[in-house]
């Protein structure tokens, strides 16, 4: 039950910040000596990824809302500039999904089985420091004028997309590749964080769906169902805290924790041979 907690834990706080859910469930269990006995449950997995599914729809319930309600008024005829802004920002969220789904339903299984290993993470988490130090010198070249979620575009939303579908590797942080997408592409920080978090939602769905066919091989139901609300309720932490930060503070933080992260899992892996 306590490694269920642990883990829970791990996927609500690391899911949202810029720091690599997946590969701190491959890095954590290795280097507490926890095996695969938890992190890598197909139970687990599917509570985990619903419970930060549901602190994305509790934190963004207004702007859900607004989005379905624009939809179905545009979609009538009768809406208005508002509901027109709303339906267009769920296209680009469409849009931004197509690349993770195709490269998902491709080559997941494939590249999962070559880089979910201590050493090939602790790699890979050296790759999302060196993309959020990008970031932010992205940011500093040019801090102001920047856009808001509402300004996103069809071109901003296929390379944010792009980029989600590079945390198909574990190690690669999902939040932090399109939260630099979209300060590349001009966006503020918070927007680019924003938008991040609602284009997570059909991507973290997904995985939740994939895996449900593999549910008898589950963990006992208790640990399951506390797992999926501790990740929900540090995965709401972590987006308030995420979004508050990001107005005003930049990502190197987060980066210089990556390669520590990295230094730590490595070493362990170097242990153990």
């Amino acid at each position: 039950m306590l490694r269920a907690l642990v883990l829970g834990a791990v996927q609500g706080l690391t899911e949202f910040i810029p720091i690599s859910s997946s590969g701190h469930l491959v890095l954590v269990p290795f280097v507490l000596g926890w095996g695969d006995s938890v992190g890598q449950d197909v139970a687990f997995d599917v509570a985990v990824h619903l419970g930060t599914l549901l602190a994305v729809l509790v934190y963004f319930r207004a702007d859900l809302w607004s989005i379905l309600r624009g939809l179905v008024r545009v979609a009538g005829g009768r809406g208005g500039d508002e509901d027109r802004t709303a339906a267009r920002l769920a296209a680009m969220l469409a849009v931004g999904s197509i690349p993770a789904a195709v490269v998902g339903i491709t080559l997941e299984g494939p590249l999962s089985e070559v880089f979910e290993h201590p050493p090939a993470v602790a790699g890979l988490l050296v790759g999302t420091a060196a993309l959020l130090l990008l970031g932010d010198r992205l940011h500093r070249r040019k801090p102001h004028g920047r856009r808001e979620v509402s300004e996103v575009g069809w071109s901003d939303a296929l390379v944010i997309g792009a980029l989600q579908a590079l945390s198909i590797l574990p190690g690669i942080s999902r939040s932090g590749a399109t939260i630099v997408a979209g300060i590349a592409r001009g966006l503020t920080r918070e927007a680019a964080a924003r938008f991040s978090f609602l284009l997570g939602l059909p991507a973290i769905a997904g995985a939740a769906v994939v895996l449900l066919p593999d549910l008898h091989r589950g963990i006992p139901l208790a640990w399951v169902v506390w797992a999926a609300l501790v990740a929900a309720a540090t995965g709401l932490a972590a987006i308030a805290f995420l979004l508050r930060y990001l107005r005003t503070r930049p990502l190197f933080p987060f980066a210089y924790y990556c390669l520590v992260a990295a230094s730590v899992g490595f070493g362990s892996w170097l242990v153990t041979r």
